[in-house]
């Protein structure tokens, strides 16, 4: 009886200690984390540096449809545009650290704090979110 008290404590220590490393491993800062950054070969742009022009950010992941209806719509009509178009893959800490960086600012600066998704776009201090209205402004720009 004592065994199964011990191994049944045992595991509701263990359990405990993993939930609560879990959640601390999950609610780490982006920023905080150490991270390599590497370059995916979908990134139009990953340097903050490179974005001080008015150009229109396109904040995607690979896997969200609606991203896919916006991306369809710039290989169709994105030549007829005013303006330029850079898209950034925020999918992955990993590989898009500074994508992800990019869209938290503008995030910041738009202040939508955590209400926000892809796809994402940013233009002159505006972010619009979702497929038809990106797709709406940017029949505005033609």
């Amino acid at each position: 009886m004592k065994n199964k008290s011990f191994w049944a404590l045992f595991i509701l220590v263990l359990f405990l200690f993993g939930g609560y490393g879990a959640y601390l491993f999950i609610n780490t800062p982006i920023d905080n984390a150490s991270i390599t950054i590497e370059e995916a070969p979908e990134v139009t742009a990953t340097n903050p540096e490179t974005i001080k022009d008015n150009s229109a950010l396109i904040f995607y992941s690979t896997t969200c449809p609606h991203c896919e209806v916006v991306a369809e719509y710039l290989k169709t009509d994105g030549s007829a545009l005013k303006i330029n178009v850079k898209k950034l893959k925020v999918d992955d800490p990993k590989t898009d650290t500074a994508n992800i960086e990019i869209a938290l600012n503008k995030i910041k600066e738009c202040n939508l704090k955590d209400d926000w998704g892809v796809p994402l776009m940013y233009h002159n201090g505006i972010c619009i979110m979702g497929d038809q209205p990106i797709i709406d402004y940017l029949n505005q720009q033609k």
